[in-house]
């Protein structure tokens, strides 16, 4: 499911000058509403029937039309996510340089999903993703599905990317929406996820991000007795459900600026494989444009004036 909703969209709060873009955006959303399935291949236990698992498991219809709407979407990322994603629910869009000059330069990759759903070594991307990312230089931080990461083989991979500099955020146990559950059973499924981050890096996660980005007033109220933030973006190209490594790549690297917060999906072998060339692609265009990737928490440090690495 996109993060997305965009009937639920005000041109007045995203300014006269995006009014036609928005309209268009509108006008997307709607014909993709009527085009039918959006995906056409096998059931899997291990994901989403909505999700496409493979190139040919999309609709090129709904691909294009994602495009677009994407495209258009990428151009008003910092107008739009506030109102996708506002306060006091989302603590944090993006930082805004003019407010925050100690993120210049810098940029937070977020990865979603992570580790690996298919319980076989064998299908994990997580080495290759990591001497990718190691070689990049840059810093990126992985949002913890719990049901994804638990098993001995994910969880010395896991390590691995903390011995490395990465940072471990909570993406809840599993990979569904909570914002219309007891919040007893997400505040459970909250802890028990923080409880195993904590055991693979030593400290609780700051950092979550809902499924979906689908909150509820209940869901931010556990946060806050926590002290932990609700972080969701400024960048995002729909990269679940448009396999096209080159297009995700291009239509984040358009909206990424100084401060920025990016997210992408974890790939894994037969499933979301196009985002391993989407990171590799990501990573080195951030480089060209003179920007660096760290940690959520080294980017909410740099903007609060501390030196970052």
């Amino acid at each position: 499911m996109s993060m997305f909703s965009l009937p639920s969209l005000s041109l007045v709060a995203v300014g006269l000058s995006g009014a036609v873009l928005l309209v268009l955006l509108l006008v997307l959303h709607q014909l993709q509403l009527l085009s039918g399935p959006a995906v056409r291949g096998k059931h899997h236990a291990w994901k989403k029937d909505e999700d496409p698992a493979l190139v040919s498991d999309s609709s090129p219809l709904l691909v294009a039309l994602d495009k677009v709407q994407f495209t258009l979407l990428s151009m008003l990322s910092r107008r739009i996510s506030p109102v996708l994603f506002p306060p006091p629910l989302t603590d944090l869009n993006f930082y805004s340089v003019e407010e925050h000059p100690g993120v210049s330069g810098l940029v937070a990759v977020t990865i979603d999903d992570c580790f690996c759903r298919q319980n076989d070594p064998k299908r994990s991307l997580m080495p290759p993703v990591r001497a990718m990312i190691k070689k990049s230089g840059h810093r990126v931080t992985f949002f913890t599905t719990l049901q994804y990461a638990k098993g001995e083989w994910r969880e010395k991979e896991i390590r691995e990317f903390v011995k490395d500099g990465h940072e471990l955020g909570n993406h809840c146990k599993d990979d569904r929406e909570y914002d219309n559950e007891d919040v007893e059973v997400f505040a459970s499924d909250l802890d028990e996820t923080s409880s195993f981050i904590k055991k693979m890096c030593g400290s609780a996660p700051k950092w979550f991000r809902a499924p979906s980005g689908k909150i509820s007033p209940g869901m931010s109220a556990e946060l806050k007795k926590r002290d932990m933030l609700h972080v969701m973006l400024d960048g995002y190209a729909n990269d679940p459900h448009i396999p096209d490594a080159r297009f995700i790549a291009s239509t984040m690297l358009r909206a990424a600026t100084d401060g920025s917060v990016l997210i992408i999906h974890m790939p894994e072998s037969g499933f979301r494989e196009w985002c391993f060339e989407a990171i590799d692609l990501l990573l080195k265009g951030l480089k060209a444009k003179g920007l660096k990737s760290v940690t959520l928490s080294e980017l909410k440090e740099a903007a609060e004036g501390k030196k970052t690495k």
